[in-house]
């Protein structure tokens, strides 16, 4: 029930945020626009991010409460959250007062509330903070056949944000909403 609570408190929030992707989908590799209003956002947030993989981004949010190391020192709470950002080259017939704007493409693939989502997250984990550990937040680009998570592995995305765990998930019409 806490959960739902904290996803209700959010949702405003996502449904902006999605509707405002939704409108302005981009390419896979052309992601300018989408990534520069997340990084928007992480600025308004105080999330430090790089980018990698082109139009990729990568986050950080470092918690508050003590970390938990291994038997050699090294930090055992480390957790990544994973979305992709592009769209699809379809024509949007929706008549959605969101629809769009970009002739030819459309977020028919659901990235646009995946994005959404994590920075739904990302704005939750940056003003709470109360964990141990490191939330490592990747909003990567190309997912739709331009191969983004290799161009992002190249930029030295698990060198230069070790992690343990990585977690990712994709949205369905066919579920009901809530589960």
């Amino acid at each position: 029930e806490k959960l739902k609570a904290h996803a209700r408190e959010l949702e405003p929030y996502v449904i902006e945020r999605r509707r405002h992707f939704h409108a302005y989908p981009e390419l896979s590799a052309r992601e300018v626009s989408t990534s520069r209003t997340i990084a928007e956002e992480l600025d308004k947030l105080g999330v430090e991010y790089v980018r990698a993989g082109g139009t990729g981004l990568i986050a950080t949010i470092k918690g508050t409460a003590p970390d938990a190391y291994d038997e050699e020192g090294k930090p055992r709470r480390r957790i990544a959250l994973r979305t992709d950002m592009d769209a699809l080259p379809v024509l949007e017939q929706t008549k959605l007062p969101f629809a769009s704007r970009n002739e030819g493409v459309m977020h028919a693939c659901g990235h646009d509330g995946h994005a959404a989502a994590l920075l739904g997250a990302a704005k939750k984990l940056a003003c709470e903070r109360n964990f141990g550990g490191k939330v490592v937040l990747v909003f990567q680009p190309g997912e739709e056949g331009w191969s983004g998570a290799k161009h992002m592995m190249e930029d030295g995305l698990f060198e230069r944000f070790p992690m343990q765990e990585i977690y990712a998930f994709h949205n369905s019409s066919a579920i009901e909403p809530g589960r």
